[in-house]
């Protein structure tokens, strides 16, 4: 074990940086003593967010950037701009890499600065947004899971949306054995943040900390209850292995090759752009649960804003964050242009949140994540870039292979651990 200090000997590090020092290129005033704040993003609608905040906030001018999404090559130009001395004040972080950038002194708490702003999100994404008991970034939206199905298959083979994952294993098996080239679903090796939500939500526990030192356990017992589960379904043919996102999958969505799919709040935009031709089949209903009347939910995605160490204009750059993710007008905007489910509490009355959604057959569907928003007991690890390309990489070769899904998880955990003490963080494998 590493004689280095852990993670909380890194953040008590950073908690006693000033939300001032180190004035960098990310903050200055211009001639006409606006404050200039850049902030790094690539979500769709946060132009026009950001567009609207400098119409109506004359002393404070946003400069956006838009850049490549974090897993393609954002977070390294962020570690890159930091190191050396001209990053931004802001970046749009998703949640599971917030623990990577904070040990690696990157970002900075902001657990004093939030305060008087707590109750206007959802403890769920301050949860998310959390680090060793730091906050790391405003709560811009959060990712509920629900399970995409095609209402007109269902209704052609007499399926109903199922309530439990054993019913949803016994409708493969129906499905397809009355139409031996549908599958009922599709199983994605390459998306290890799908497959981390589904983690979740079967109640898997892969990191936690205690004391000074990280404990991983990407095999635990509800994971490899969860994986168990998946094998099953690819062992007997049930589920279709497909790339994450690839034109095969949409494909297969759009022509009935596949009639479900568990998938975040904002694949629904994705769905609706990629499978234009399925419009008025599909519909949404809450995740399949792994015991009836259970409420745990699994996350696949959402962001958090946050700041980046040596920021010069600390204040106005959280002033807007926090509008960015408050403000009416600001949602409206995310929801319309990338369909997120704002962690905002405020933000359920929003019209674009209560519409019919005729690509989903008029179902108003935000209110079936809006139910999904139970708390999930999750802890992101501190080098998720290094565990997100292990889960891909030991996935895809388990589903070729036709090796165990358990074996890969078994390997994740060792790359994991190998990679956390390449960065001298304190860490045992549980």
């Amino acid at each position: 074990m590493s004689t280095k200090p852990g993670l909380h000997g890194l953040l008590s590090a950073l908690a006693a940086l000033t939300l001032v020092a180190g004035a960098t290129a990310c903050g200055a005033q211009d001639g006409d003593h606006r404050v200039t704040v850049a902030f790094w993003g690539w979500a769709p609608g946060y132009p026009e967010a950001v567009a609207r905040y400098n119409a109506t906030h004359p002393g404070i001018h946003v400069e956006y950037t838009t850049v490549a999404p974090g897993s393609q090559g954002g977070y390294e130009a962020v570690q890159a701009s930091v190191k050396g001395g001209k990053a931004p004040c802001l970046v749009q972080m998703g949640y599971e890499s917030l623990p990577s950038f904070a040990s690696d002194g990157l970002v900075q708490p902001i657990s004093d600065e939030v305060l008087g702003t707590r109750v206007y999100y959802s403890e769920t994404a301050w949860q998310q947004a959390t680090v060793a008991g730091e906050i790391y970034g405003f709560p811009v939206d959060v990712g509920p899971m629900a399970l995409y199905y095609r209402s007109d298959l269902y209704a052609q083979y007499g399926l109903e949306p199922q309530r439990t994952w054993q019913d949803f294993a016994t409708d493969a098996a129906r499905l397809h054995q009355a139409a031996p080239t549908r599958f009922l679903t599709a199983f994605t090796p390459d998306d290890p943040w799908w497959f981390a939500g589904l983690a979740a939500q079967a109640g898997g526990s892969w990191f936690d900390v205690k004391g000074r030192s990280w404990q991983v356990d990407t095999a635990d017992p509800n994971s490899a209850r969860f994986t168990a589960y998946w094998q099953s379904l690819l062992d007997k043919g049930l589920a279709k292995s497909e790339t994450a996102f690839s034109d095969g999958l949409f494909e297969d969505l759009q022509n009935g090759t596949l009639a479900a799919f568990p998938g975040p709040v904002w694949f629904s935009s994705l769905l609706a752009q990629k499978s234009p031709a399925a419009s008025g089949k599909w519909a949404v209903a809450p995740m399949p649960r792994w015991t009836a009347g259970d409420t745990a939910s699994g996350f696949d995605g959402g962001s958090a804003t946050a700041l980046l160490k040596g920021c010069a204009a600390a204040r106005p750059a959280l002033d807007f964050a926090n509008w960015l993710s408050s403000d009416r007008d600001s949602l409206q905007i995310l929801v319309d242009r990338a369909g997120i489910y704002p962690a905002a509490v405020t933000a359920d009355t929003l019209p674009a949140l209560n519409r019919p959604d005729p690509y989903f057959g008029n179902q108003p569907i935000f209110g079936v994540f809006r139910d999904g928003l139970g708390r999930t007991n999750w802890t992101w690890g501190p080098v998720m870039a290094d565990t997100s390309k292990a889960l891909s990489t030991e996935l895809g070769k388990a589903v070729t292979t036709r090796t165990p899904l358990r074996s890969a998880l078994q390997a994740v955990r060792d790359r994991t651990v190998a990679a956390m003490r390449g960065k001298n963080i304190e860490v045992a494998a549980r």
